[in-house]
């Protein structure tokens, strides 16, 4: 078992630089909160004070989805399975990264299925683990393989037009910033269609540890990569059980563990790492534009959360399996504090969304954002709904997946209406 990672590390503004031309921003509209803006040796610096704990911007999505499909599609060959990523096309089609059948599902804008592009296999344009599909340029569609390292182009009709290998070894993109034959896998799309590329990553079989990645920009000429430096993915802590005759390694995700978070916002690249609550947003040449901040109170976890959390995610175990992953998980180390934030999503209009982590016994409700600005000034809170893994937020919508009973994957479609402020 190899756990996908996703990571990132900041970068340290110089010693000795000092802030200059200071200056508070008050609020300009009734959904603003008081917020400071200020100038660091050409870094934008954005503090802004936390929405109220029950407040909400006056955003909501709808209280039902749109368009849902994928419980039940009559072939089982087009059932949604180990779904990774969607997006949503101009003419309301929605493309659909399956990762069990290593295909581009498309389906129409009311969830008729349409066709399959693609498919398992090493040969231009066939996956091993497809991961992600983003829109790109040209009218096109670009699919990353997170196991192969390898990213293949698509026109919107699923005709292959080509697929490359990012590697610092064998990839031009990358080769100017590593000669680390480490591949890297797509994460993310720039409005000038560069892409936003992190190395693969592997794991340990004992203990407890954090896997670096390195996290580069390639332009949409596949020309050299700007590097934007290594980063830390998630905590994990990893030992081996037995069953039977059988040993495994098993690695366990921490559930308070921290985590890097990246996402599109803008013609910036946002980089969290969510040890604090501090984003930094990078410009298309690597260098650091701005760096976001807000209110945030540290509280500590207990080891009856940590082991309530090892018992209910093992509940529905056979008796044999769960006792011996409930003996393993005892072993987890305690962290200090939980996350600052638990994600990062950019939407359509330049909006970043940072979601709020859950502490134990919070769990079950509507999922809680706070929504900055595209200048970085947060404007409150949002709520999203329950259950739902988000991929994209569009002008007018929020595209995602659940996952129900018999872990029966659907995508869902559900509208987002904004207030005029």
């Amino acid at each position: 078992m190899s756990p996908i990672l996703t990571t990132i590390a900041g970068l340290a503004i110089a010693a000795g630089v000092t802030a200059c031309d200071s200056d508070a921003s008050p609020a300009d509209g009734p959904d603003q909160l008081a917020s400071s803006v200020r100038d660091s040796a050409g870094i934008t610096i954005v503090e802004s004070s936390r929405p109220a704990p029950d407040s909400r911007l006056d955003w909501t999505v709808g209280s039902e989805p749109q368009v849902s499909f994928g419980a039940a599609m009559g072939e089982t060959e087009y059932q949604l399975y180990q779904v990774g990523d969607a997006t949503r096309l101009a003419d309301g089609r929605i493309v659909v990264a399956n990762g069990g059948s290593n295909q581009l599902l498309v389906f129409d804008a009311v969830g008729n299925y349409l066709a399959a592009w693609a498919g398992q296999g090493d040969g231009p344009g066939e996956f091993r683990s497809l991961a992600s599909v983003h829109r790109w340029a040209g009218d096109s569609l670009i699919a990353a393989d997170s196991q192969q390292g390898r990213v293949s182009v698509f026109d919107l009709e699923g005709t292959h037009g080509r697929t490359t290998t990012l590697t610092g070894e064998a990839g031009a993109a990358l080769s100017s910033i590593s000669s680390d034959p480490i591949a890297h896998t797509v994460m993310d799309v720039l409005p000038d269609n560069s892409m936003l590329t992190r190395s693969l990553g592997g794991y340990q079989t004992t203990g407890f540890w954090r896997w670096d990645h390195t996290y580069a920009l390639i332009g949409a000429d596949w020309g050299d990569g700007i590097s934007l430096g290594e980063y830390p993915g998630p905590e994990i802590y990893s030992d081996s059980y037995q069953e039977g005759r059988m040993i495994y390694v098993l690695p366990l995700r921490h559930p308070f563990g921290k985590n890097t978070f990246t996402a599109a916002w803008g013609d910036l690249v946002a980089i969290g790492r969510n040890e604090t609550y501090e984003i930094r947003a990078f410009a298309s040449d690597g260098s650091l534009a701005r760096i976001v901040r807000r209110d945030h109170a540290t509280s500590a976890p207990t080891q009856e959360q940590l082991d309530a959390h090892f018992r209910e995610r093992f509940a529905n175990l056979p008796e044999e399996q769960r006792t011996s992953r409930l003996e393993l998980a005892a072993n987890v180390p305690m962290v200090e504090t939980f996350p600052a934030y638990a994600g990062l999503e950019a939407d359509a209009l330049g909006y970043l969304w940072v979601g709020e982590f859950e502490p134990p016994g919070t769990e079950g409700g509507k999922p809680v954002w706070t929504v900055f600005d595209p200048e970085g000034r947060a404007r409150g809170f949002v709520e999203t709904p329950s259950g739902l893994t988000i991929y994209e937020i569009g002008e007018d919508y929020v595209l995602g997946k659940r996952t129900g009973e018999l872990d029966i994957e659907s995508v869902e479609l559900w509208a987002l209406a904004r207030s005029a402020n």
